[in-house]
């Protein structure tokens, strides 16, 4: 064993003593300082990157909590679920190009007027619904598809048909709700059926509400909170003996 180790190192002290032997020395030494060299260099170039990519990713996907709050209460309302039951899956920061596109216009003008604002999908039992909504949070909209397919809650049907049956004295049995609309009414005065009212956009989100009175139709407008159920000033109500 001690021979082999003195025949071992006298073969790596020739080769080294030799010229051959430095040269391989020295390009091995070389290329090692130069992996070296670019190891510490990627490393230290890939932190800031990876940090600088993850901020601008939060920047651009984050959803006021405030917005997130009203969509999901949008979406509980119209649903009739609690909101724990919803969840928000997917969120876009987005520019629209113009009032139409944000409006969910499927033919709309090449105008640029662009809104800011994000593209929020939220999941309600097996469906997906998108709404639109702007930075100022003066609009959430939803997708009109998706309002076409909603039933007006039960607490809201019951409320208005309670209302129409003291009005007219017919028994709640005999009423019948022939339509119903969610709607967002541009200000409290088109809620309250107003003919002249001013541009103000103070949106009050309800609904348009059909009822079947005997041979008459009456329309109602009730905003989300039932806090108000106000009839079409035209219509006659007046009681039959």
């Amino acid at each position: 064993m001690k021979k082999s180790i003195i025949q071992a190192s006298a073969v790596i002290k020739s080769t080294f003593e030799s010229p051959r032997g430095i040269f391989l020395t020295l390009v091995l030494t070389s290329l090692l300082s130069y992996g070296f060299g670019l190891i510490e260099n990627n490393s230290a170039g890939a932190i800031p990157l990876a940090d600088s990519t993850q901020l601008s990713q939060s920047q651009i996907n984050e959803l006021p909590k405030a917005i997130a709050n009203k969509i999901l209460g949008d979406a509980s309302f119209r649903s009739g679920l609690p909101k724990r039951e919803l969840e928000i899956t997917q969120v876009t920061s987005k520019t629209f190009s113009n009032p139409c596109e944000f409006k969910f216009g499927e033919v709309c003008t090449r105008e640029y007027n662009p809104i800011e604002g994000w593209e929020v999908v939220v999941k309600v039992r097996q469906d997906s619904w998108t709404y639109h909504v702007d930075k100022s949070k003066k609009q959430i909209l939803l997708d009109p598809k998706v309002i076409a397919l909603q039933t007006l809650p039960k607490a809201i049907a019951d409320a208005i048909l309670s209302d129409a049956s003291s009005r007219s004295g017919v028994g709640v049995t005999d009423l019948k709700i022939t339509k119903t609309t969610p709607k967002t009414f541009g200000n409290l005065c088109q809620f309250n059926f107003g003919e002249v009212c001013t541009q103000q956009y103070d949106p009050v989100e309800g609904w348009e509400v059909i009822v079947k009175v005997k041979e008459q139709s009456w329309t109602y407008h009730v905003n989300k909170s039932t806090s108000q159920i106000i009839l079409d000033p035209k219509v006659n109500t007046t009681k039959k003996s």
